[in-house]
């Protein structure tokens, strides 16, 4: 298995982001200020939105070669919620 990197998991999430909803794209990924979480950016239609993913979550979801609901739920949540906030 590869090293787990931050390049790694960003490119995971892109993949996962556009089975969701292919006009939201992942601005970035980065290590949240709180422990054994990261900070999604995500964009859509020039409004982005943020979340916090679990390092447990997206590790395990690798791990199973891609294979885990628990990914793909958590960020059908963020997607939706983006999309929600800025339908208004």
């Amino acid at each position: 298995m590869p090293e787990i990197t931050v390049e790694l998991i960003e490119e995971t999430l892109r993949k996962e982001v556009r089975k969701i909803d292919k006009s939201v794209k992942v601005a970035a990924v980065e290590q949240s200020k709180k422990t054994d979480f990261y900070r999604v950016t995500l964009i859509k239609e020039g409004k982005s939105g943020s979340a916090e993913m679990k390092k447990d979550v997206i590790e395990q979801y690798l791990d199973q070669g891609g294979k885990g609901k628990a990914l793909s739920r958590a960020l059908g949540k963020a997607v939706s919620h983006l999309s929600i906030s800025y339908k208004r």
